[in-house]
Formats: C-alpha cells, structure tokens, sequence
C-alpha cells in the first residue's frame, strides 16, 4: 500500500485528489492539510466521501507526518509547493 498525503486538500485539485484515490487499490490517503480547516473530518466536509475517509481529518502542514508518506500530491499555488518541497527533511534514503 502506498502511504499518500495531500497539501492544500480542500480546493478544487485536493478534492479531486481524494476522490481518485479513493478508487485506487493501493492507495491510502494518511494525511491531508488545510490550515483553515485543520480538525475537521474529510467526511464532515465531503458527504460524498463518506465510507472512503472516515478516520481522516485536515491538518496543519507538517514536514514530519508528510516526510513519512511514500508520495505527497501539492494541490496548493506553486508558490507555497516550491517553499515546502525544498526543505532537506523531505529527503529520504531510497528503498
């Protein structure tokens, strides 16, 4: 299974994202950021997703939950995926 995080996930991209994952057999969606809407479930916001994202909830950006997804998806301005993706704890060793 790949672990998966979104950056940006309640616009138009990050919905999007969620619900083509949500079809995909091995993809599990571990984390999802919003700074506006941290705390508040997927499904809460997304009725639509309910029964795919039950557990998950918007988070503020973390370096450290996000450097621990396999592959993370910025659904955000390049400005704000340019200012995140570069900073040196994303890298990881390969496999």
């Amino acid at each position: 299974m790949v672990k998966v995080g979104i950056v940006g996930g309640t616009g138009y991209t990050g919905v999007e994202l969620l619900r083509l994952l949500a079809q995909h057999p091995q993809a599990e969606v571990v984390v999802i950021t919003s700074r506006s809407e941290a705390g508040l479930a997927v499904a809460d916001m997304y009725p639509n997703l309910r029964g795919h994202y039950d557990g998950l909830a918007f988070s503020v950006p973390d370096t450290k939950t996000l450097g621990a997804c396999d592959v993370v998806f910025f659904a955000t301005p390049h400005g704000v995926a340019h200012a995140l993706a570069g900073r040196s704890c994303w890298r990881r060793a390969p496999r």
